[in-house]
């Protein structure tokens, strides 16, 4: 499947900015194609930013040495606290119901009412979104790039301040068999809310809880 959208025309003296081309693609080998053909195109190691899922953050990946990629943990650390606070909500919530009845009753529906909002949050899919959102991606392709995220593919990110690299980017990325989108501005991912940001090749590694300033 493909899905490409036109870059816009510019008047012949207004200044080119960057082109970011966005794909979509699978894991394994179709990723690892479209990275190495892209690099090799000539696209630098700072301007080329891929997005995956894995259980171990720190498990390295076969690109092209100095290729930056971002991991979004895909395993359940960090469980503990909120389904600890859960089964206290509950405990202390029977026990006011138990021995106080009046209260306790509306209190151990509370408590419930709360050990249910933590339980599906913990369990609720890190995804990619919080990414796309600190980038400020656009709103429409943003939904749909998460929603292929969370079935399995792999996000790239491809920025270029020249115009004639976008088709043989494009091309690269078909060939891959993913699909592409084109936005007229750079679009650079970075590691917020838990993910790790590595270089390939490189023990360089970027740890990030939260917005990072890097």
């Amino acid at each position: 499947m493909e899905r490409g959208r036109d870059v816009p025309e510019r008047d012949a003296g207004q200044r080119s900015t960057e082109y970011t081309v966005v794909g979509v693609i699978g894991d394994g080998a179709p990723l690892n194609g479209a990275v190495r053909a892209i690099r090799e195109l000539g696209v630098g190691r700072d301007d080329l930013t891929v997005i995956l899922k894995r259980e171990s953050p720190d498990e390295p990946e076969p690109f092209p040495e100095g290729t930056r990629y971002i991991v979004v943990p895909g395993d359940r650390r960090g469980l503990e606290v909120p389904i600890g606070f859960a089964i206290a909500f509950v405990v202390v919530g029977f026990l006011f119901a138990v021995t106080t009845p009046a209260i306790g009753v509306p209190t151990f529906l509370v408590f419930i009412s709360l050990a249910a909002i933590l339980l599906a949050g913990s369990f609720s899919r890190v995804g990619v979104q919080p990414i796309l959102t600190d980038m400020e991606a656009p709103r429409e392709e943003a939904g749909t790039w998460n929603d292929q995220f969370e079935i399995g593919k792999v996000l790239i990110f491809a920025t270029t301040e020249e115009r004639r690299l976008i088709r043989p980017i494009r091309e690269a990325l078909q060939a891959n068999g993913a699909m592409y989108y084109i936005e007229d501005r750079r679009l650079e991912p970075r590691a917020v809310s838990q993910a790790v940001m590595h270089r390939a090749g490189q023990n360089e590694r970027q740890s990030v809880v939260g917005r990072s300033g890097a």
